[in-house]
């Protein structure tokens, strides 16, 4: 079964107070064994035989007034002037109790059948009579011309009474279940809210504690889950503190390397050393920015996604070896500082790989689809899952050589889910990557 803790707990308490009423209706219903000694409602064929002689010697007068107190009990009593229109076969297995009734009234006229019931038809001989549905008829013929009919079902006023019990423990059923709901709802509370903070936890590092509340299980897991989240915000802060102290480090000895490299002689090996400190330099800038992606909040507001990139391409040093592809008015939620850098890492990414890159955007679903296309060799199916993981590369056609830390998507990734925002990568229609930024939409988009 899915769903929910309340929903299960719910549905569990549900079934089984329908299945209580069901057995409590099956019990009423359903006689016990038959036997010669009566069933069904009825009265021991003794005790048939003695009501009959009861109400024959009464008279015509007397005879209504014996019935009508007998009328009031778990059979029901009444004499007709004729009987009544058909009569049905009783079942195989009461073929005994029958032939007691009749047996005990030998010397009158008498029929057993499976009585009157609107299920007659649909139950028909295969089961056995029901008591309310499906009651056995005992029809005798009276001496004075007249038709007693006993039917073992209880009679009006008891059934009515019966009614009015059942429908009270119906209620008062209803009302147990709606409190126990109720409970259940104030018992699963904390643990929803709970649910809650471990989802805001994997969106901001940052977010407040959870509040220790509810039973004493739940108040265990929310001490555990807080302190585990210290324990995570604890770590994630000394990486970023080592992260940034040896930033600070190599900074001062790279510029030192800079300042040496000056008195290399040979132009060629300059430039080369050069080339490398500035590469180092990249490194770091992109390890600290990685490592505190996502720890602070970002200063969302709408922002004119169309715009931004048209501002973006035209200062980019390649310029020219850009396309764009974009619709007016296109706004999302989100921070400029970001887009700016997603902009440039995977702008930077595409032209080192491929000659042209294509930029477009259209809404999908509540999101805009922000989409970077180069015509580079690609990346193989197998790797692509690879990507956007720290230090991690494509196939040998985008390794070091050309440039760049294996953090350029990384960051990329890091800053769009930081945004509230996804990255999807496949292949490009020019043969090259593409990358798929999807930013929550301005409302104005929707």
């Amino acid at each position: 079964m899915t769903g929910t803790l309340t929903f299960r707990i719910g549905a569990i308490l549900l079934g089984g107070f329908l299945l209580l009423q069901l057995a409590l209706l099956v019990a009423l219903m359903l006689p016990g064994p038959a036997s010669d000694n009566g069933s069904h409602g009825l009265p021991p064929p003794p005790a048939f035989a003695e009501m009959i002689d009861a109400v024959e010697r009464a008279g015509p007068a007397g005879a209504d007034r014996l019935v009508r107190s007998y009328d009031g009990s778990l059979f029901t009593v009444e004499i007709r002037a004729t009987p009544p229109a058909e009569f049905r076969e009783v079942p195989d297995s009461m073929a005994a109790l029958a032939r007691a009734y009749r047996n005990a009234v030998s010397d009158h006229n008498i029929v057993v059948d499976g009585g009157p019931g609107r299920r007659r038809r649909l139950l028909a001989n295969s089961v056995r009579p029901m008591r309310f549905m499906v009651p056995i008829r005992l029809t005798v013929w009276l001496r004075d011309g007249r038709v007693l009919v006993l039917t073992g079902r209880p009679s009006t006023a008891l059934r009515h009474y019966l009614l009015r019990r059942s429908m009270l423990a119906f209620g008062g059923g209803l009302v147990l279940l709606l409190v126990l709901g109720l409970a259940l709802r104030q018992t699963t509370r904390p643990l929803r809210r709970l649910t809650r903070h471990v989802h805001a936890l994997g969106e901001y590092l940052n977010a407040p504690d959870a509040p220790v509340e509810g039973s004493r299980e739940v108040r265990a897991l929310g001490t555990a889950f807080n302190a585990m989240k210290g324990r995570i915000t604890r770590l994630v802060e000394e990486r970023t503190f080592i992260l940034a102290g040896i930033a600070h480090d190599m900074r001062t000895y790279l510029t030192r390397l800079q300042l040496r490299a000056d008195f290399i002689v040979d132009p060629d090996q300059r430039r080369r050393a050069m080339t490398d400190l500035e590469q180092m330099g990249t490194l770091l800038d992109d390890s600290l920015l990685f490592a505190s992606a996502g720890r602070r909040p970002l200063s969302i507001e709408r922002l004119d996604l169309s715009r931004l990139t048209r501002d973006l391409a035209e200062g980019h040093i390649d310029a020219e070896r850009i396309t764009l592809d974009l619709p007016e008015g296109v706004e999302v939620e989100g921070e400029e500082a970001a887009l700016r850098r997603v902009f440039g890492n995977l702008a930077d990414n595409g032209l080192r790989h491929g000659e042209r890159l294509h930029i477009s955007a259209m809404p999908e679903g509540d999101h805009i689809a922000w989409i970077f296309e180069d015509d580079g060799p690609g990346v193989p199916d197998g790797q692509m899952a690879a990507l956007g993981q720290a230090f991690a590369r494509g196939d040998t056609s985008r390794d070091r050589r050309t440039g760049g830390a294996g953090l350029g998507l990384a960051i990329v990734q890091a800053l769009t889910e930081a945004m509230g925002g996804k990255v999807r990568y496949g292949g490009a229609t020019t043969g090259g990557l593409r990358v798929t930024i999807l930013l929550p939409a301005s409302p104005q988009n929707h």
